[in-house]
């Protein structure tokens, strides 16, 4: 059983999907979505590399490749992401244009502290610099 916790990209805070926001594995096998991750990503002399916001492993692809071809999709959650959540995303992307309609956001216990132990991370490597 899953936790539904996982079936959301720990950078954006949004339920995975199959058209958008596809949940692909970095190298240090860490999940995100792929929109975060063309956010993160760094163009360096024809090599992609992203960053893992969680544990700081690079993950390296050929800049002639997209990441759709570079990185695997993660299964396990791929298989979990049902219609009703596919459809609940495409209901919600559509609200977040209208002020008067947009969802609360609402986080778990459990979510939380992983993204406060991801800010913590990504600030203590901040202060290093």
């Amino acid at each position: 059983m899953f936790n539904s916790d996982v079936l959301q990209c720990v950078i954006c805070c949004h339920d995975f999907s199959r058209n958008k926001r596809i949940p692909r594995v970095l190298h240090c096998q860490h999940t995100f979505c792929t929109l975060c991750l063309h956010k993160l990503s760094k163009d360096k002399s024809n090599i992609l590399t992203i960053s893992c916001p969680l544990c700081r492993w690079i993950t390296c692809t050929p800049a002639c490749m997209t990441l759709s071809k570079a990185l695997y999709v993660n299964t396990e959650v791929w298989s979990q992401i049902t219609e009703d959540v596919q459809q609940e995303w495409e209901d919600r992307s559509v609200d977040l244009n209208d002020t008067k309609t947009q969802p609360e956001l609402k986080l778990s216990d459990s979510r939380r502290s992983v993204i406060m132990s991801a800010l913590n991370k990504m600030l203590i490597f901040l202060k290093g610099y």
